[in-house]
């Protein structure tokens, strides 16, 4: 039996432990921003995260073959505190908002160093459909659109960037699976780019289960560009690159108190394209307003 729900999704031990947890603590200098998942908080709800995260790289894709940082430059470092704000309009009907701060620094050669408020990046997700089965187990599907825009004073085209400069328009479609303790989402995306940037395809696939107070998700983010230059490329600059990755990560949460919970977990890069080979941690405290 297959029922579809379009009210408010009633309370479960995946929903109410996750539910705040799934993008506050992804770093914006190393993961794609925006990553949307099947969960939404209740009507008139504001959920309130703040997440530290510190990232390194010493070899990183020039095209596609992988090589060391040039002598002089070092190990790249960036540090990244992120405010993210979810607010529930109606029970099918979310508002979501980041905003980081991009410290990124090389021991290496000082002028690459840079530090600045990143891109605000703000999106509305809504839940087309939920499907209901007598064994407990539910369908979602969501959809989102919104932007990104830079709205620090910072210089795009570095070799250690805070960002790239650019005003995106996003688009994001969600499939969700959730029975009892488990969920499984998968998100698909596309971000219209602006400036000589070419577009991007990102694409996020997340599993989780809770065990007691405490929930593990394990993620893979994949990152896939509609053409652009490769580094050293005649005339490149590093927003008009083909940046490419795929990235994996782990992370926990476990709630302390009624209103509050933190956020810990770790991720690396498995393979690019004018991308970073990072590694990267993160903590994240999240309450609800």
């Amino acid at each position: 039996m297959c029922t579809v729900t379009r009210g408010r999704i009633p309370g479960g031990t995946v929903r109410s432990a996750v539910l705040i947890l799934v993008f506050v603590t992804l770093s914006p200098a190393a993961l794609p921003a925006m990553d949307l998942n099947g969960f939404f908080p209740p009507r008139g709800e504001t959920q309130l995260a703040i997440s530290y995260t510190t990232e390194s790289w010493d070899h990183f894709w020039r095209g596609t073959e992988k090589v060391s940082t040039p002598p002089g430059l070092g190990s790249a470092d960036i540090h990244t505190v992120s405010l993210w704000v979810r607010h529930g309009i109606t029970d099918r009907l979310a508002l979501v908002g980041t905003l980081p701060y991009v410290d990124a620094e090389s021991d290496g050669v000082p002028g690459f160093d840079e530090a600045s408020i990143q891109d605000l990046s703000l999106v509305a997700k809504y839940r087309l459909a939920l499907f209901e089965r007598s064994s407990g187990a539910r369908h979602v599907l969501v959809v989102g659109a919104g932007f990104r825009a830079a709205v620090g004073d910072y210089e795009a085209n570095l070799p250690l960037d805070v960002g790239d400069g650019t005003t995106d328009a996003l688009f994001r479609f969600v499939y969700q699976f959730e029975r009892g303790r488990f969920f499984f989402s998968q998100q698909v995306g596309l971000d219209v780019r602006s400036e000589d940037a070419p577009n991007n395809f990102p694409f996020s696939t997340e599993i989780g289960y809770t065990t007691g107070k405490v929930t593990w998700i394990g993620s893979l983010w994949t990152l896939r560009a509609d053409g652009g230059t490769d580094i050293g490329d005649p005339g490149f600059t590093f927003p008009s690159n083909q940046e490419e990755y795929q990235r994996y990560g782990l992370r926990l949460y476990t709630k302390m108190t009624q209103r509050l919970g933190l956020s810990v977990g770790g991720f690396a890069t498995l393979d690019g394209r004018n991308s970073a080979d990072t590694t990267g941690y993160y903590v994240g405290l999240v309450t609800n307003l």
